[in-house]
């Protein structure tokens, strides 16, 4: 497996342990009556997803074009 697939699988789960953090550090209502959530969490938990889904696509891709090529 090539070293790019296994850095869009850790792309992948830091989005994943971002979306947890985020589901088990729940949100509250301070004093004032203000929502207090990390929603944070959940922004940076998509990019990383995306990220690591967009380098996941790239690497398959290419070793794909690199099967289909040696064939011929």
């Amino acid at each position: 497996m090539p070293r790019i697939a296994w850095i869009s699988l850790v792309l992948l789960a830091t989005g994943v342990a971002l979306w947890f953090g985020y589901a088990f550090q729940g949100s509250y209502v301070d004093a004032d009556g203000v929502l207090r959530e990390p929603f944070y969490l959940l922004a940076l938990g998509w990019f990383f997803v995306i990220a690591g889904g967009a380098v996941m696509v790239l690497v398959v891709g290419v070793v794909m074009f690199k099967r289909i090529r040696r064939r011929k």
